[in-house]
């Protein structure tokens, strides 16, 4: 198993501070299970794109960041979701696969 994020950006080479994560609940479960997957981010610009890959080894707690929870008035009031915060790693642990 692994986590696949992309994000567009002007620059392929350059790894993002923050990536947008998915679901907060899940996350938190696995992370107190001692549960982590490897990380492909794939940045893409106009007709370019890159993948990198953040193995687990170099996961903690820190670069997993909640979000607030969907307004009331949303579609799925109540939902939280999380970022990657990349900025709270050495970016030279991902490795650029393409």
């Amino acid at each position: 198993l692994a986590q696949v994020k992309a994000k567009s950006t002007s620059n392929i080479d350059v790894i993002p501070n923050s990536i947008l994560g998915a679901a907060w609940s899940v996350q938190k479960e696995r992370m107190d299970s001692g549960i982590y997957f490897p990380l492909f981010i794939v940045l893409v610009s106009e007709k370019k794109y890159s993948i990198h890959y953040l193995p687990v080894d170099y996961q903690d707690e820190e670069i997993f960041v909640k979000r607030k929870p969907l307004s009331k008035d949303a579609k799925r009031a109540g939902w939280q979701g999380f970022y990657y915060d990349l900025s709270k790693i050495d970016k030279s642990t991902i490795r650029r696969i393409i």
